[in-house]
């Protein structure tokens, strides 16, 4: 027998013919159809209602109250955006539904409460929706539903009233319909038989009784014309088929007088006549209702596969079988094109890590198929397992998200279950697996009754996830948090800090002299140390406080959970690290020591914010830095008033380089022999418009820290270099100049010789009389690159001179690498030289070192006739100090030197 038509078997073609055949679609007001839609709004007491159909594409408003829509498109039709509905569609408040953002709830209707009922056929397809609407949340009574349930089923008895009406449209009604055709049947057979007792037992009757015998026989032959598929009626010895309709002579090409002369079994395929003769037996033999499938070979020998259904029917103490044949050709073709998308969907799956699972949860069992199993890294197999079960693998951190996801689906919340979360391994080692699934049943109450998905292993790419917040956050070097991360325990230590009414310190500490180390043993060396410190600051700490490198020799601590000025419990981390740096470090086999500077700023005293207590911790260490490093200070308001003030010089430096407020001063030179004058230093000063004149060591190193000794060197050296070449023009022609470069300028050592031969252009000095100093320490940083750029200014022409020598190094194989031409011993030693035997010691050996190897030698810093008598003694070449001449303006010094 024929099953009835689920909702979506109806195509867009077969609905359209079907309302093209009601004749409701596109056209003007019926009172009836309104009629309905008023007592739909009495029945619920609600402001709008409409009765709609439904055309494929939109759903078509045919009446309606309260409301000026005339259509809804498909994607804003609530009952038909997803398929037909099976049942009624109730939204009791949009505004706690998934559907809050539809127009019909969120645009000018602003509507609260949906309710619609489907219009459901007599074969169960679904045409359209009554419909009734309002503003304000509300609940449908089981009256109120009923009400609107008995007008659909009206409407629906209106629109088959209108079909009967119409003769001309019976046939295409019987080609659009397909379903239901069992009731048609057992409606079939009552009329049938009903028909041919009422011929036996009123032959002879009236006229009018024959009339009405006639009317009602060709109400029956209507009705088998108009059943969906091959009617058939087959006689009681089962041979041969008395009764049969249109539908028939056309599935299988031949004429009705044909027909009349086969067996049921001529029109099947020889392979299947066999099973039909057997059914056809038990039909008319033990009275059972039967259906089988078989294939149809027509006149044209088409072979076609058929579903026939056959039952009983009594007739005058005989058996007759009554049946219907249904062409399911699309039907098998479907389960094909199914049969072969499940093997590929085996085969994708058995080729990939997914995991397909199939919970029935109204059984409460899981499948899994056996690609779970090998997920899990056991043998593959297939298994089913109670949900209790499948919840227990989960991890105890995770149970709460997995159920959370589980429950909205189940729920209606969400149409997918979308989870990650671990399950243990074959071997019990925890994985992360990924699972997707969506709801592909629910019941009445909108609740899911199965739930299909796949699961995939994501342990890699959860570690690859983790390694990448965890790059992101450490540094690659120590392992320490870096500046990001920092930051956000900060914060977090700010907001705990304020609302458990504590403190903690926060600590800036960097390391002193570590770039000599690095530049002078190599970056791996350096690194190598900088792991080391970051071990022995790590063991000062707790495990609740945080240790990060910031870059480079920069670390930054926080210390957590301290009274609101304990300054105690900072203080003895800060000395235990002070000690831990000075223990000698073993790093590829050499000792090396280190130390640092520490600045600590402490919450709430020295800031509530995390950018304030960075600021005051990092002013604190460069205080610890200014007091001889390895040490550490505490924020305080007068380091604030010096950072400022610090700061406030670097900009009015900047303002002076461009307003002209720079100006060189010159300190004479002499021959220790002769007394003549042999050259000049040029020597920076700041003509400062509200402080008068500053020397160098008020904003030297402010402009060091900057970059601003750059352009300032540059600007020394050209209009020394001018002022040097007029005297040497009016007085003197082997004047010798000599100017200081900063470490700021060596480091760019092509800017620095365009800049050296941009002046020697300009000015037109002869480039055997300038002589750039550079100090010791600054030569043997990078050695390798100061000889390639001292030997490029060289081949210009100009000398070298080693500053403050014997302060540092003081090697014979950088003086042999270097292309030096003059050295200057530094002050400290010429101090106390007609006192202290050890100076004049060293003096001796220096000048005894640099004679050897052509070298002139000057001392710097003579302020008594004693000094420069021991000086003349040792055969020292000349110098420069108090004695003679402090530095003095360009104007003064021409008029003392310049004659």
């Amino acid at each position: 027998m024929a099953a009835l038509k689920r909702p979506g078997d109806v195509t867009d073609e077969e609905r359209l013919a079907r309302l093209k055949a009601y004749r409701v679609l596109d056209t003007p007001p019926e009172p009836a159809f309104d009629e309905l839609v008023r007592r739909a709004q009495d029945a619920v007491r609600a402001p709008m209602a409409w009765l709609s159909f439904f055309d494929g594409e939109r759903e078509w408003i045919k009446a309606k109250a309260g409301v000026a829509l005339a259509h809804l498109p498909r994607e804003h039709s609530l009952a038909f955006n997803r398929g037909e509905p099976a049942s009624a569609l109730l939204i009791e408040d949009a505004a706690r539904s998934q559907f809050a953002e539809h127009p019909l709830f969120a645009g000018e209707l602003r509507v609260r409460f949906f309710c619609a009922m489907p219009l459901i056929m007599p074969d169960g397809a679904v045409l359209g929706t009554l419909t009734v609407l309002d503003r304000i949340p509300r609940t449908l009574s089981p009256q109120e539903r009923t009400a609107l349930e008995n007008l659909a089923t009206l409407a629906v008895a209106r629109l088959e009233t209108r079909l009967l009406q119409a003769p001309a449209v019976v046939a295409a009604k019987a080609g659009a319909l397909e379903g239901n055709a069992e009731e048609r049947i057992q409606h079939l057979a009552r009329e049938y038989q009903r028909m041919n007792e009422l011929l036996e037992e009123e032959i002879g009757l009236r006229r009018g009784a024959e009339d009405k015998l006639r009317r009602e026989k060709e109400f029956s032959d209507a009705m088998i014309q108009s059943l969906p598929g091959a009617f058939y009626l087959v006689g009681p010895e089962g041979d041969h088929v008395l009764r049969w309709n249109a539908s028939l002579g056309l599935a299988t090409g031949y004429t009705d007088a044909e027909i009349a002369t086969m067996r049921p079994q001529d029109f099947m395929s020889p392979k299947d006549r066999a099973p039909l003769e057997a059914a056809i037996r038990q039909v008319i033999e033990q009275g059972k209702e039967v259906t089988v499938e078989a294939e149809v070979v027509d006149r044209a020998g088409n072979v076609r596969p058929y579903a026939f259904s056959g039952r009983p029917l009594r007739l005058g103490g005989l058996t007759y079988m009554i049946g219907v044949g249904r062409d399911i050709t699309l039907r098998r073709r479907a389960e094909q094109q199914m049969a072969r998308s499940k093997e590929r969907l085996d085969l994708a799956l058995s080729s990939s890590n997914l995991a397909l699972w199939d919970w029935d949860i109204v059984a409460d069992r899981v499948y899994y198929n056996e690609s779970w199993a090998k997920l899990l890294g056991d043998a593959p197999r297939e298994a089913t397992f109670g949900s209790a079960e499948v919840l227990s693998w989960t991890h105890p951190e995770d149970r709460e998200i997995f159920e959370a996801s589980m429950g909205n689906a189940i729920r209606g919340v969400s149409e997918q279950f979308d989870c990650e979360y671990r399950v243990p391994n074959a071997v019990g080692e925890w994985i992360w697996v990924h699972s997707r699934g969506k709801v592909t049943m629910r019941n009445d109450s909108n609740r899911a009754v199965r739930l299909t998905g796949t699961t995939t292993n994501v342990t890699k790419r959860k570690a690859a996830e983790e390694r990448a917040e965890y790059l992101a956050t450490r540094d690659a070097l120590t392992g320490l948090p870096n500046r990001v991360l920092l930051h956000d325990r900060l914060e977090q230590c700010i907001v705990n800090a304020a609302r458990n009414q504590v403190g903690f310190a926060f600590m800036f500490i960097d390391l002193d002299r570590f770039k000599t180390i690095n530049d002078s043993l190599g970056h791996q060396v350096g690194d190598e140390l900088l792991k080391r410190v970051a071990a022995r600051l790590t063991a000062c700490v707790r495990a609740s406080d945080t240790v990060a490198r910031l870059g480079g020799d920069e670390f930054a601590v926080i210390l957590e959970n301290l009274r609101d000025d304990d300054d105690e419990g900072a203080q003895q981390v800060a000395e235990k690290m002070i000690a831990a740096m000075g223990a000698p470090m073993l790093v590829n086999n050499q000792h090396l020591n280190t130390s640092c500077s520490i600045g600590i700023s402490l919450y709430p005293v020295d800031g509530k914010d995390s950018a304030t207590l960075m600021k005051n911790a990092d002013v604190a260490m460069y205080y610890a830095k200014d007091k001889g490093r390895n040490n550490y200070q505490f924020f305080s308001s007068e380091m604030n008033a010096r950072a400022q003030e610090r700061l406030s010089v670097e900009n009015y430096l900047r303002l002076a380089l461009r307003r002209g407020e720079l100006v060189v001063h010159y300190q004479p030179r002499m021959k220790v022999a002769t007394g003549e004058l042999a050259g000049v230093e040029a020597l920076i000063r700041w003509q400062h418009p509200r402080r008068g004149l500053l020397p160098p060591n008020r904003f030297i190193e402010v402009a060091e820290e900057s970059g601003l000794i750059v352009p300032i060197g540059e600007w020394v050296i050209e209009n020394a270099c001018k002022q040097v070449r007029q005297w040497q023009l009016a007085a003197k022609k082997d004047l010798q100049l000599s100017v200081n470069v900063s470490i700021g300028q060596v480091i760019d050592g092509d800017r620095l010789f365009a800049a050296v031969q941009r002046a020697l252009a300009l000015s037109g000095i002869d480039p055997a009389t300038l002589e750039l100093e550079l100090t010791e320490s600054l030569l043997m940083q990078n050695i390798d690159e100061k000889v390639a750029l001292l030997n490029r200014l060289g081949k210009l022409g100009v000398g070298l001179a080693i500053d403050d020598f014997g302060t540092g190094y003081s090697s014979l194989s950088y003086l042999k690498a270097l292309p030096v031409d003059s050295i200057k011993i530094d002050s400290s030693f010429v101090r106390d030289i007609h006192a202290d035997p050890n100076d004049e010691a060293i003096i001796r050996a220096i000048l005894a070192m640099a004679h050897s190897m052509g070298l002139r030698v000057v001392a710097e810093g003579v302020e008594t006739p004693e000094q420069l008598a021991a000086l003349r003694e040792l055969g020292c070449d000349e110098y420069q100090g108090f004695l003679t001449s402090a530095a003095l303006p360009a104007e003064e010094f021409e008029q003392r030197y310049v004659k």
